[in-house]
């Protein structure tokens, strides 16, 4: 059982193989237990933060809606509460965790998303209602300062977990499955489903490990009305970062194991279809079918999670 606090308060109970009973946490529960150690926890928050980074570097790429700028300063705010969340475990904040082994580290991390959060709320399209982009000047010095940070998170994750279990399959598999559920709550949210009721609905869900052989999802008729924009982003975000962990950590290195490679190309058409479901504001009986019928049941059989 795994519980952070909020915002990214983590309850989850039960197993696959059985009607689960769900407790509910606030404000996030998750579906389906995981047996999760610490590093798993937190390679996944560094992943979040390194999620929410790039959609700030996305906005100011790439904007073509000046009505988004209300939300790119959420994302500078979620990737610290990220690094303030508490390890369930010891009772520390992440960064806090950090710091014993990098100082620095965890001082820039925290000082450099204090001055971006600043930045942003020094720009023209964010702090006002002119709707101009910022100018190539103030675009440059914003976007070195999101590389630095994501260099910085790079740089915890080497100094927190040794690189054999960075790239141990096991522990990706639970991030992935840890991303999975932040897409679903993501997502729910995006479309107005409050947590509660998301919870509910994981709760009276009979999941099976034989599920997995349940492959078609349920069709895409009307498109979902998006009601929480910096919410959809996370999920869009997540979803990326999900399809990288497959494609990283998840992928075969014997040209002979053919299960490993039929299991990634598995979790490949499932993460594209995911994606393609929820760029289109597909419905979200589409995604929480493919997350918690198609994909979690093949990491556990696959991954040995239990």
């Amino acid at each position: 059982m795994i519980k952070t606090n909020p915002p990214f308060e983590i309850l989850i109970v039960g197993t696959m193989s059985i009607l689960m009973t769900l407790i509910v946490a606030f404000p996030y529960v998750y579906g389906h237990t995981f047996s999760q150690n610490e590093n798993s926890l937190f390679l996944t928050r560094m992943g979040q933060a390194h999620a929410q980074l790039d959609l700030v570097g996305d906005f100011l790429s790439n904007n073509t809606n000046p009505d988004n700028t209300k939300s790119v300063l959420s994302h500078v705010i979620q990737a610290k509460a990220l690094l303030n969340a508490k390890d369930p475990v010891n009772n520390f904040t992440w960064n806090q965790e950090i710091g014993e082994r990098n100082q620095r580290v965890a001082a820039d991390l925290i000082r450099g998303l204090n001055n971006l959060q600043v930045s942003l709320n020094h720009d023209p399209s964010i702090s006002s209602s002119s709707k101009q982009l910022p100018g190539n000047s103030e675009t440059s010095l914003i976007k070195d300062k999101i590389d630095r940070l994501s260099g910085l998170l790079d740089e915890a994750v080497s100094a927190r977990v040794v690189k054999d279990e960075v790239n141990n399959s096991t522990n990706q598999a639970i991030v992935l499955a840890n991303m999975g559920n932040e897409i679903f709550y993501s997502y729910g949210q995006a479309v107005g489903i409050p947590y509660t009721k998301l919870a509910n609905m994981v709760a009276t869900m009979k999941l099976n490990a034989n599920n997995s052989n349940n492959n078609k999802a349920p069709a895409m008729t009307n498109k979902a009305n998006i009601v929480n924009e910096s919410q959809y982003e996370n999920a869009k975000a997540y979803v990326k970062q999900a399809q990288e962990i497959v494609s990283k950590y998840l992928k075969s290195s014997a040209s002979n194991n053919n299960a490993a490679l039929d299991t990634q190309l598995q979790l490949n058409k499932i993460l594209s279809q995911l994606k393609k479901t929820i760029d289109n504001r597909g419905q979200f009986s589409t995604v929480m079918h493919l997350i918690h019928m198609q994909i979690h049941p093949r990491l556990i059989a696959n991954y040995k999670i239990s």
